[in-house]
Formats: structure tokens, C-alpha cells, sequence
């Protein structure tokens, strides 16, 4: 029985990563598609991210719910993307590398080009509906699978 490496573990715990944020995205983006639908329903989802952000100062209303599908858009997008890379590296590809780091860097950093933020001086430092909706630590996981992949870049040819 062969052995698997420690860059073929990672492309499998990633790949199944890049699956579960796929069908969510691509779930959140079907359910901002019909909002207008959805949104009457007691209890769905969008009334507890709308309560969600009330409760932080912040109003969702057309803008914010066009920039929102636009933003799951580009996300199932960049996982797909990111998946052909996990795919490439598993094969021991290095464009693998390239096409995995972009887009996982796009993937963290689109909440906050979409989603309004800002820079304060004081605590918290980054405000915003971007980390409301996508707090920085859920978020990090990605760059730190980035970091993760780069120490077995060396594998790849």
C-alpha cells in the first residue's frame, strides 16, 4: 500500500474544505437571489443576518443585498478556481501553487472589497458590515491553509 505524503493529505483536507465552502456559498448565494422571496419567512436565514446586522448599526437594504449576491457570486467562483489549483498540486503541478494562493488570498479578501470597511485608530481596529458578516478569525483559516501549502511547495515540480 502506498504511503500518502503530507502535500496529498492536504490537497484531500482541502479539497473537502473547497466542497463545503462551495455549497455554501453556493447555497447563500441562491438565497440572496430570491431575498425578496425568502425574506418574508419567519426565522430564515436572511432575517437573522439582517438582525444580525441591526443589532451592529448597520441597515441592510438594496445595495447591500445586490453587493452581497454579487460577492457569493465571485466566491463559488474563486472555490472553484481554487479547487482546479488543490487539483494540480495533488498531481504535484507547480502552477498548482500559483493558481491556489491567488485564490485563496481572493477568497479571503473579497468580503471586505465588496463589503464596506474601515480602518480605525482605536479598538476595534476594522469595522464594518465585512466583518460582521465575516469575522476576520473565521476568515483566516484560508491564509493559514495558504502557509500550510507553502511548506510543501518544495514537493511540487
Amino acid at each position: 500500500m502506498k504511503k500518502i505524503d503530507a502535500l496529498k493529505w492536504l490537497c484531500i483536507l482541502s479539497l473537502i474544505g473547497f466542497l463545503y465552502c462551495f455549497v455554501t456559498d453556493l447555497g447563500f448565494f441562491m438565497l440572496f437571489l430570491e431575498s425578496s422571496k425568502n425574506s418574508q419567512d419567519f426565522g430564515s436565514v436572511i432575517n437573522i443576518i439582517i438582525e444580525n446586522l441591526d443589532d451592529n448599526g448597520f441597515v441592510f437594504n438594496e445595495y447591500i443585498a445586490s453587493q452581497v449576491k454579487k460577492l457569493y457570486a465571485v466566491r463559488v467562483v474563486f472555490d472553484l478556481l481554487a479547487m482546479v489549483g488543490v487539483a494540480f498540486m495533488f498531481f504535484k503541478i507547480k502552477i498548482g501553487w500559483t493558481f491556489y494562493w491567488i485564490f485563496q488570498v481572493a477568497y479571503f479578501l473579497s468580503p471586505y472589497v465588496f463589503l464596506n470597511f474601515q480602518f480605525e485608530p482605536s479598538w476595534p481596529y476594522f469595522t464594518g458590515i465585512a466583518f460582521v458578516m465575516f469575522p476576520l478569525f473565521n476568515n483566516m483559516i484560508h491564509l493559514v491553509y495558504v502557509l500550510l501549502f507553502m511548506s510543501q511547495k518544495e514537493q511540487l515540480k
